[in-house]
């Protein structure tokens, strides 16, 4: 019969230190658990990730570039058109430099995007800032 006391984990701690190690572990990777860059989000799904970083994934239905506006912004609405889509990735103007396609050309590309969602307008959104947030395939 052994004792708890002489118990040793795996990794050669007393059984109640490497539980005491563990646990905020585990704490960490269970509240970052929601949303993890592997997680595929769809388009009207978006909104329940606000605040946290997602991919989201959809056809991309309408891309518009407000190249007249002061911050010329381009939006790109998957899987419905403005103004009836659920989710949008928005790309200003100041950060068009960092691509190499024009985003308003990718009506009917299926595409997926990272980023932080956030809600704009009772909408989610992800702001575009780098061209490796983005990610294409044409339509069949």
């Amino acid at each position: 019969m052994t004792s708890s006391v002489n118990q040793k984990s795996p990794a050669g701690f007393p059984a109640g230190l490497f539980s005491f190690l563990l646990s905020p572990l585990l704490l960490f990777i269970s509240s970052n658990a929601l949303a993890q860059p592997n997680d595929i989000v769809r388009a009207h799904e978006a909104i329940e990730y606000a605040g946290d970083y997602a991919m989201v994934c959809g056809v991309i239905a309408s891309a518009d570039y407000l190249s007249s506006s002061r911050s010329g912004p381009t939006h790109l609405n998957f899987d419905k058109p403005y103004p009836d889509h659920e989710f949008s990735a928005v790309l200003f103007k100041k950060n068009r430099k960092n691509f190499k396609i024009k985003p308003e050309t990718l009506t009917g590309y299926k595409a997926c995007v990272y980023g932080k969602v956030k809600v704009y307008k009772g909408k989610a959104q992800i702001e575009l800032v780098k061209e490796n947030q983005l990610s294409v395939r044409p339509p069949k």
